[in-house]
């Protein structure tokens, strides 16, 4: 077997499938892009990965990888020449999971990273004896909808997206898709929102639904824009890499297809269940809840004259989760449930079922600012990196 080359690696999703990849493909060498200033950056990098991964096993399992430093901002990402002569003789697979998912981040520079270093990816597959590229991209392609979408599907019907960082994300998809309509041998995995692994709670990510978690545990905040009943899509991570390593493995049947790594409509839950579990379990009064109309029109300019820079800070900071608090696209997984048949795949567990699992671990861990030493090893914080989906 050929090595695989990989970006993303020292992300949360890329981080928790290189685990995987280890036990799952034995005779499967690893070739991982990451970013660092110079050769002593890189080592430390490599370091903190391999211990917060592989506690005690780090060592041994050092020799299955082989870091390279790269960039996606740049062209050739910044690969030296040996590095990209041997990434081309070696290596015959690519994980693409590398992306920036700041929510906040401006269309430029969403596209330089998500869009301009996929095309820089894609560059490199060109030059290689490609057998397979998988790529992570997002279930928020989507855009604003508020239907059920399919996995074959790319279309925001005009509705436009969230942020820019969807934007970004639809874009680098249609151009992976028309590296694959060329006849180059591709699969496309869209994670939803993902959080923590369902059995532990583990997570070095405090964003998206953790944000205002955090925000509404510790009392700063009771007040939530948008609906009730806007049906929530969370996936636990060990899920997510446990579906793109097994259907990566599982061979040529998955090349051509696209997966939705989602809870699915029957095993979503609703704002009201999260808020309500919420508040029973850090003992805070049930939210007030108010549509965004209301917020800007009537709430708004009261808090704006009136807040403290703190407060002013707070609901800046905020903002740019309200989307997934108001709009409710639903993801059919078909062909995902259909194409894990086989496998050691267990099932998406409802977030439902993992409430207790995910809000204990963030009280243990301050929300991250006291993260335990998973597996015996260093550097949570490292562990989030440069990428997740």
């Amino acid at each position: 077997m050929k090595a695989m080359f990989m970006t993303g690696a020292t992300g949360f999703v890329g981080g928790e499938a290189i685990k995987r990849y280890l036990d799952r493909a034995p005779d499967l060498h690893i070739v991982a892009m990451i970013r660092a200033v110079d050769e002593d950056r890189l080592d430390k990098r490599i370091d903190k990965l391999l211990k917060f991964h592989f506690g005690d096993r780090a060592e041994s399992v050092r020799d299955r990888f082989t870091f390279v430093r790269g960039d996606l901002l740049k062209e050739g990402l910044a690969l030296s020449e040996s590095d990209r002569q041997m990434i081309l003789s070696e290596c015959d697979s690519m994980l693409h999971c590398a992306a920036s998912v700041d929510f906040g981040a401006t269309l430029e520079f969403s596209r330089e990273y998500n869009l301009d270093g996929t095309r820089r990816v894609l560059e490199l597959c060109e030059q290689m004896n490609l057998r397979r590229l998988d790529y992570i991209s997002t279930a928020y392609v989507s855009g604003n909808r508020s239907d059920v979408c399919k996995e074959d599907e790319l279309s925001c019907r005009g509705l436009g997206w969230a942020n820019f960082y969807e934007q970004s994300k639809f874009e680098s998809e249609a151009l992976v898709r028309s590296f694959r309509e060329q006849g180059n041998p591709v699969s496309i995995y869209r994670p939803s929102t993902v959080v923590g692994d369902s059995r532990t709670g583990e997570t070095p990510n405090f964003n998206v639904l953790y944000w205002p978690l955090r925000v509404f545990a510790r009392g700063w905040w009771n007040l939530m824009i948008g609906y009730e009943s806007t049906p929530v899509d969370v996936v636990p991570v060990n899920y997510v890499a446990d579906c793109i390593v097994n259907l990566s493995l599982k061979g040529d049947s998955t090349i051509g297809r696209n997966y939705h790594l989602a809870a699915g409509p029957d095993k979503i839950c609703h704002i009201r269940d999260l808020a309500t579990h919420a508040s029973k379990w850090f003992n805070q009064p049930y939210p007030t809840f108010v549509t965004p109309e209301d917020f800007e029109k009537n709430i708004r300019p009261k808090m704006d004259a009136e807040a403290t820079p703190a407060l002013r800070m707070l609901i800046s900071q905020g903002k740019v989760y309200m989307p997934y608090f108001v709009r409710s696209p639903l993801f059919d997984c078909s062909n995902v449930l259909s194409d894990l048949e086989g496998t050691d795949t267990e099932p998406c567990m409802a977030i439902s079922d993992y409430f207790d699992t995910l809000f204990a671990y963030c009280v243990e861990t301050d929300w991250g600012r006291k993260a335990p030493t998973p597996a015996g090893g260093e550097g949570a914080a490292e562990a989030n990196g440069e990428a997740t989906a």
